[in-house]
């Protein structure tokens, strides 16, 4: 099995899940160079990561990447299937993947949705106004729990993590305008199969 991925991009939350699951495979970082390629391309038609390679096929999309590998080999990180706590991971998973992720990255990357400048302005404005809105939401889930399922770390709190580090690339910055996901992350961060991989993408911990 071999996950391609780029330090500190949403691809971190699915090479925590195979931390998780303790099974054999290759991590291997993709470059500018490569992302861009047409041979990358065949690994994954958007040039984006991550991109999982396993004996059934290829996938991409990381909650997709997630499910899959915990439907196939279990771990630790979801609860079981048809409870309530697993309802609410999907529910959070999915608000994080179709609405944080894409405010998140139109606001550093408008060019890839409109050409003029103007525009782009605009558009990066709006998307930073929806990014702190959805970024309010998860931090109301975060607010006095130690997780935001249940009773131990699941997915939901992995592809969270990864969007509060991505917070501190924006204004206002996570831990002044969003503390309980700031807690929230530094818990996952602290985890030993989290340090691990911050250690392999090459990542300093929060606290470091």
């Amino acid at each position: 099995m071999k996950l391609y991925y780029r330090p500190g991009s949403c691809a971190m939350a699915a090479h925590v899940c195979l931390e998780d699951l303790g099974i054999d495979y290759e991590a291997v970082i993709v470059d500018d160079e490569t992302l861009a390629s047409e041979e990358y391309k065949k690994v994954n038609p958007r040039n984006q990561v991550p991109s999982l390679i396993t004996d059934d096929g290829q996938l991409t999309e990381s909650v997709a990447i997630m499910l899959y590998l915990t439907d196939k080999f279990g771990g630790s990180l979801v609860p079981a299937r048809g409870t309530w706590e697993h309802g609410q991971m999907m529910m959070m998973l999915m608000f994080m993947a179709s609405q944080e992720h894409p405010a998140f990255a139109i606001q550093m990357r408008p060019w890839r949705w409109v050409d003029d400048e103007d525009h782009q302005a605009a558009l990066k404005v709006k998307a930073t106004q929806n990014w702190q809105t959805c970024l309010t939401r998860t931090n109301g889930w975060a607010e006095g729990r130690e997780w935001l399922v249940g009773d131990k770390m699941t997915l939901a709190d992995c592809l969270a993590w990864v969007h509060a580090r991505w917070g501190l690339k924006t204004e206002p910055k996570t831990p002044v305008a969003f503390p309980a996901l700031w807690e929230l992350a530094k818990r996952v961060d602290a985890q030993p199969l989290v340090r691990k991989v911050l250690e392999q993408e090459g990542l300093n911990p929060l606290d470091g």
